[in-house]
């Protein structure tokens, strides 16, 4: 029994628009928010009532909650890219939506690599504050990003 190959491809983007985001999906999200919402508050206020640098309980709690936005991260990338894929059928999101997950996808690498690199001596002193200049403010671009696609998502599901 032979099948057309062409038939089974175009079948596959209504079937996988049909299907809603995974339990995983939304739990890697979710742990990904609250972990970002717990970074933002030790580090964007932090700096905005001007305490910074971060010292003591604050920076332990910052530091604490870095790994489990980093896997949040990188399971809201494993789970959602696919339905967020631009040209792609296979979602109902905007386009502004996608646009907004990828960006903070891409904050959300530079703030990973911006808080990792300077534990190594490879940049120096000049180097360092440099990433943490960019550290600060791609976090502080990530929270934004964050806030307007969960105001999206919460718009488009009616």
């Amino acid at each position: 029994m032979a099948t057309n190959p062409s038939q089974s491809q175009s079948q596959a983007p209504s079937a996988a628009a049909e299907l809603p985001i995974s339990k995983l999906g939304k739990f890697a999200y979710f742990l990904m928010a609250i972990s970002a919402l717990v970074l933002a508050a030790t580090g964007i206020l932090t700096f905005a009532t001007g305490h910074a640098p971060m010292t003591h309980w604050t920076l332990m709690l910052h530091v604490s909650a870095a790994p489990v936005f980093a896997i949040g991260l990188a399971l809201v990338s494993l789970t959602w890219s696919d339905r967020n894929r631009f040209g792609c059928a296979c979602g109902q999101r905007s386009c502004v939506t996608k646009t907004l997950l990828w960006l903070i996808l891409l904050c959300g690498l530079v703030v990973i690599l911006t808080g990792v690199v300077p534990m190594t001596p490879i940049f120096g002193t000049p180097g360092q504050h440099i990433l943490y200049l960019t550290h600060r403010y791609a976090g502080i671009t990530m929270a934004g990003l964050l806030i307007l696609h969960l105001l999206n998502l919460v718009r488009e599901k009616g």
